[in-house]
């Protein structure tokens, strides 16, 4: 009887340890489940049928298990730091009431504690065949197989992506989730071999601010059991509107009614006289974006009679600005966007070195004027531009396409936090000139006070030093930076950059309605008519299947005048439907065959939108009609458009029949 006693004693201390061990917390979508003794996070998606788990490795030191009132537990737990350290946290997880969508958030008892960073949980594993991640990497999305060894990026810096979130899906199957950083300034995701197997897993890592820990860190597991990349970027769609950035065109026509020259227009660079605005009207180009000033902001002969003029046939004129990079003040000049006093204004680095930026390929070397004193300098030169030149937007270069940094000079000290604040405070001042607001290639931060970006159609990959204007002759040429470094090879930019494979429009699934997207101006439309002249075929494709704007040159190396023919193509082809679906969010965007050739988009608008990048014809049915589409051929179909390239009798035939 006495060892009956004691073996049922054992069995319930036995129990209560690994009661102790183990809590669970859940709601109508996902049961989560912390294993103290493993050190594992497991997550059951109950719609999806999937259990996420965490990848098998040594004990994280789990321990201290609680769980409060509600769907929350709170557990201390071994992090993994810079320099060999391990940094004791403490992990809260919270389960929403009504949403498959879990929160996490870390936080040390020592905030002020000196580190270089802590890492989070691991990462949740997705081992299927068609396993992949969604990210918009400085591109409009890419979606990357994550049995790919080796990934051609394997960080991703929170401030040099434009969404700060990363989706995981099963393509095929469709479920998966998207990982946002809540907090999203001081951190990267990297990618995690999962050990004994082909796969890479996401992970956040937390950087320090001003070399500390300073605050909590959070973020959001967001599920869908079904949609996949498009679901996923639904989910931070809704999580924009929540965070107040989703201002969509509707909602800035109220403000702005000149955002309508903006739609339908392409952007233009290159030639911004009153001649060439006439001679493209005369052409047919309805509406244009022209800017009148180059890289320095030189007017080039353009008087305010001129701008009138232009604005007068219907066009956007718009001139170039910047006031992140700067030369020395010469002897009795005064601040101006391109110069400040050096090195007083510029950014103190945490090292005590004063930051670089831009380096041109004569060696001619800007330094970086503190972002703190950036909208001071714009207050004094806007207005006076404006009172003499009427221009209708301005193009703010930089901020929306840089990292963010921390600056440690007293006069203007700044976080990485500050710094984003201090861009979006720059962007609310032009806007609230009256400005249609352009910037270099885009963020999430920047879409409720900027209505065009350059550069988010482009993908990342260019193998030419874009940025300098310097076109390839030839797909074998290759380039040395100014800094020393080396461009990727052409088969790169032709696989990741202006691929169809693995390009995705992740950002244009959450803005397409909020603000306009477009190419780089080193990569723009009309930009390797001599190296690949089928790319601009390409890119006119892309443009049509997402609803966004060309890019093109004008003047010396322009395609206007010496490829005129391919100008207009372009406009013709592109900037109607671009018109008609300006101000619509873009619903879904579908692989239509298996080798990702043929792609469609749908908009809100009920416009519809098939693409054929393959070589072989395809036979696309849409309004009830088969449409034989070539290569580059498109077929669309909305309330306010119809178009297509298609194959009649052999022969590729347009039509553009527009509805307004």
């Amino acid at each position: 009887m006495r060892a009956k006693i004691l073996a049922l004693a054992g069995c319930l201390v036995t129990a209560g340890l690994a009661s102790a061990q183990l809590r669970s917390i859940e709601n109508r979508y996902l049961r989560v489940s912390v294993d103290s003794a493993a050190g594992r996070i497991t997550v059951l998606d109950k719609v999806a049928h999937h259990e996420w788990q965490q990848p098998s490795g040594p004990n994280r030191g789990f321990r201290n298990l609680e769980q409060t009132a509600g769907r929350n537990i709170s557990f201390a737990a071994d992090l993994a730091g810079g320099g060999g350290k391990t940094w004791q946290a403490t992990i809260r997880l919270s389960l929403a009431g009504s949403a498959p969508d879990l929160t996490a958030e870390v936080d040390l008892p020592d905030r002020s504690v000196q580190l270089d960073y802590v890492t989070f949980i691991d990462p949740l594993v997705l081992d299927t065949p068609s396993a992949a991640l969604a990210v918009a990497d400085y591109a409009d999305g890419h979606l990357y197989p994550l049995n790919l060894r080796p990934l051609p990026k394997t960080r991703f810096a929170l401030d040099n992506i434009d969404m700060p979130w990363v989706g995981v899906c099963d393509v095929d199957r469709g479920f998966g989730y998207a990982l946002i950083a809540d907090t999203p300034d001081d951190g990267y995701f990297e990618m995690r071999p999962v050990p004994n197997t082909q796969f890479s897993a996401p992970r956040l890592v937390w950087t320090a601010s001003e070399r500390q820990f300073r605050y909590a860190r959070r973020a959001i597991y967001r599920f869908a059991a079904k949609g996949g990349y498009v679901a996923l970027a639904k989910r931070y769609r809704e999580y924009a509107r929540q965070l107040g950035v989703l201002t969509t065109f509707t909602e800035k026509l109220k403000q702005n009614p000149n955002l309508v020259r903006l739609f339908g227009a392409p952007d233009l660079w290159g030639d911004g006289s009153l001649r060439f605005a006439r001679e493209a009207k005369a052409a047919g180009v309805e509406k244009m974006l022209q800017h009148t000033s180059g890289s320095e902001g030189v007017r080039r002969g353009i008087t305010p009679a001129d701008l009138k003029a232009i604005n007068d046939l219907g066009y956007l004129t718009s001139t170039y600005d910047v006031y992140a990079d700067i030369l020395p003040l010469e002897a009795g000049q005064e601040v101006t966007p391109h110069s400040d006093r050096v090195p007083d204004s510029v950014v103190l680095r945490a090292d005590g070195q004063r930051m670089t930026a831009w380096l041109t390929w004569d060696k001619k070397q800007y330094m970086k004027r503190c972002p703190a004193l950036w909208i001071d300098v714009a207050r004094q030169v806007i207005p006076r531009d404006l009172a003499q030149y009427p221009y209708i937007g301005r193009f703010i270069d930089v901020i929306t396409a840089e990292n963010l940094y921390e600056c440690y000079d007293e006069r203007h000290p700044l976080t990485r936090t500050a710094k984003r604040e201090a861009n979006a405070a720059l962007l609310r001042y032009v806007r609230s000139l009256g400005l249609v607001v352009g910037s270099e290639h885009g963020r999430w931060w920047s879409v409720p006070n900027v209505d065009y970006i350059e550069g988010m159609m482009s993908g990342g990959f260019t193998s030419w030093p874009s940025g300098h204007l310097i076109r390839p002759k030839t797909k074998d040429e290759e380039f040395d930076g100014p800094n020393g470094s080396h461009y990727p090879k052409w088969d790169v930019y032709a696989k990741w950059g202006i691929g169809h494979e693995y390009r995705i429009p992740l950002w244009e699934l959450v803005f397409h309605d909020c603000i306009v997207s477009t190419w780089y101006w080193g990569d723009s439309s009309d930009f390797l008519l001599a190296a690949a002249p089928e790319i601009t075929p390409k890119k006119d494709a892309f443009n049509i299947l997402y609803g966004t704007m060309p890019m093109m040159w004008a003047g010396r190396n322009g395609s206007w005048p010496a490829a005129k023919d391919v100008f207009l193509r372009t406009y013709k082809n592109v900037c109607k439907l671009q018109e008609a679906v300006a101000t619509s969010e873009m619903l879904s965007h579908a692989f239509l065959t298996p080798d990702r050739a043929v792609q469609e988009t749908r908009f809100a608008d009920g416009t519809r939108v098939i693409v054929n990048f393959g070589e072989q014809p395809y036979a696309a049915k849409l309004g009830g009609k088969l449409h034989r589409l070539p290569q580059y051929g498109f077929v669309a179909k909305g309330p306010r458009i119809e178009q297509s390239l298609e194959l009649v009798d052999g022969r590729p035939v347009t039509m553009i029949r527009p509805g307004f």
